[in-house]
């Protein structure tokens, strides 16, 4: 019996400056990365966005994905206003990377159908959620993912399952997001699906969770038999990713 198909995609959100070393970090494990950037992200200063020549720099090695202008929630915009957004951030971001964009992430995760409608007629084939804890994509336009590099306090009752009640194990995978992630990671090779993680640079940086990160993309590097893909690439070959 053929083993099971194992494919691995990360994204990274925001297009924070500090892109740029998490972007070493995965040439360095060969794993591709998605990294959906907003071009005037208004929640971080001028000096530590990424510049449209940093864009381009990045473009060279990765996917770049839209997240809208300036990363306002979609709920909270008229319609108009979240169709400039969707679309001028794509057009900015694509002059800078010098390719078109196929792959999208709502912004804060929040969204509703109508903004799911007005990315796909920007456009985008793709647009990620950050829903957690699968194993399949689900619809390329609301993609689930499987884990945050982040520790995350609601993730108790998930713990306890994977630990199959193991105290020790509980307690790990609770207060270690990258015990946590790789152990999704051995789920999914004994299982198959999309491993999916995702994060923030500038959030990795704040914890000091920079080793944490480089432990788990060893973990999951170089895995005969894996599949490693960036979203858009995931939307080319959606049989694959169900």
């Amino acid at each position: 019996m053929s083993a099971p198909a194992v494919t691995v995609t990360t994204s990274w959100d925001d297009g924070h400056r500090l892109d740029l070393r998490l972007a070493g970090l995965l040439a360095r494990h060969d794993i591709p990365g998605t990294f959906y950037i907003a071009p005037r992200n208004g929640e971080l200063r001028e000096p530590d966005r990424l510049a449209p020549a940093q864009i381009g720099e990045l473009a060279e090695g990765f996917e770049i994905g839209g997240h809208t202008l300036s990363h306002l929630p979609l709920t909270k915009l008229s319609e108009q206003r979240a169709w400039e957004e969707i679309r001028s951030g794509k057009t900015e971001l694509e002059d800078a990377a010098g390719r078109p964009l196929t792959s999208f992430c709502y912004p804060m995760g929040r969204y509703r159908r109508r903004d799911v409608r007005l990315v796909a007629r920007a456009g985008f084939s793709l647009a990620r959620t950050v829903s957690r804890s699968s194993l399949t994509t689900g619809d390329l336009l609301e993609m689930a993912t499987t884990v945050n590099a982040y520790r995350h306090l609601v993730d108790g009752p998930l713990a306890v399952r994977l630990a199959l009640g193991n105290p020790r194990r509980i307690a790990r995978y609770f207060f270690d997001w990258d015990a946590l992630a790789m152990r999704w990671f051995d789920l999914c090779l004994a299982s198959g699906g999309v491993f999916h993680l995702w994060g923030h640079s500038w959030e990795v940086d704040a914890r000091g969770d920079w080793e944490r990160l480089e432990r788990v993309l060893a973990y999951i590097s170089r895995v005969p038999g894996v599949r490693y893909v960036t979203n858009g690439q995931l939307a080319e070959a959606p049989e694959a990713a169900r």
